[in-house]
């Protein structure tokens, strides 16, 4: 006879952050492989989440060449208040528990509560700490990767909050190998006036290789662009033409201390309307990346992220 008493986990954080983002985080592909079940030597290698009552959802992170899938199925989605889920990992154990995730508003953030239940209790410490792990990693996740900005109808800003010091962050945008590792690499002079090629191959910025979808099957192999540098005050600012040199669009790279990290802008303007989807989904994919390289993790691969993203700015451009 079984008589083992199985455990009650409650762990409370505030976030700054409004309910609604702080719930969203926990259901969005591309934000939640981020953060959640995400280990700090791993690869988060694949990401699949049906966000409805009976969906399932798996996380599968690659550790030191090992899958380890986190699973579950959802049982209640009430945004932004209340989320239920089933949790397991069946490489260590096939038992499922229950997670209930609570969220109140409090003032311009809120306090969200997570209650484990049914936990074995060898494992209380150890899914004590990775929850409190995973809530700090959401927290930084939200503070350092702010939403996108629309500032015009041809007009988008991305700011992120990167570990410094700044004239680190500044050669990743203007080396051609560091550049190269999160978003293309080509040889560029600190000139204004000068031109230059940048070489994208995007299945190249993750240590797992995934191919494009079929509706970007022609980037397979790459795909290669030619560029004018329009200004350029190392180590603050850069902007440079983006696309066609004859009908270009306008991007500016922006670079300021903040209390010990770097705050980079990036400001595209001159946008056609039918590329706002595309080039939102490109920079929010490639500055994920960007902060993973500086923070020493390995970037998800660039196309499921970029996937998922795309159908998300091609959603609020149907608004």
């Amino acid at each position: 006879m079984n008589t083992t008493t199985l455990r009650t986990l409650r762990i409370s954080r505030h976030f700054d952050a409004s309910p609604e983002r702080v719930f969203d985080a926990w259901l969005d592909p591309a934000t939640a492989g981020r953060w959640l079940f995400s280990a700090p030597n791993g690869e988060m290698v694949k990401v699949d989440i049906d966000a409805r009552v009976g969906g399932h959802f798996c996380f599968r992170d690659r550790r030191d060449g090992v899958d380890v899938d986190h699973v579950g199925e959802y049982l209640q989605i009430d945004r932004p208040r209340r989320l239920v889920f089933t949790f397991g990992v069946p490489k260590y154990s096939e038992a499922m528990t229950r997670v209930t995730i609570d969220i109140v508003p409090v003032g311009s953030g809120c306090d969200l509560t997570l209650l484990h239940e049914d936990v074995l209790p060898e494992w209380a410490d150890a899914t004590t700490e990775g929850w409190t792990g995973i809530l700090e990693h959401l927290q930084q996740n939200l503070h350092r990767h702010p939403s996108r900005q629309l500032l015009a109808a041809d007009t988008i800003r991305f700011e992120r909050l990167l570990p410094g010091p700044i004239e680190r962050v500044w050669s990743y945008l203007t080396d051609s190998d560091k550049r190269g590792q999160w978003l293309a690499t080509g040889t560029m002079e600190q000139r204004v006036g000068s031109e230059f090629e940048l070489r994208f191959h995007h299945v190249e910025l993750s240590q797992t290789p995934l191919p494009p979808p079929e509706r970007f099957k022609d980037y397979a192999d790459g795909l290669s662009s030619r560029h004018r540098v329009l200004a350029c005050e190392p180590p603050h600012r850069l902007a440079m033409t983006w696309g066609a040199l004859d009908d270009p669009s306008e991007v500016t790279f922006e670079l300021a201390p903040e209390h010990g990290q770097v705050r980079l802008t990036v400001t595209h303007r001159k946008l056609k309307a039918s590329d706002i989807a595309g080039t939102s989904g490109g920079w929010h994919t490639h500055l994920d990346v960007l902060a993973d390289r500086l923070d020493g993790h390995l970037p998800q691969p660039f196309w499921p992220v970029f996937s998922h993203l795309l159908a998300r700015y091609e959603g609020l451009s149907g608004e």
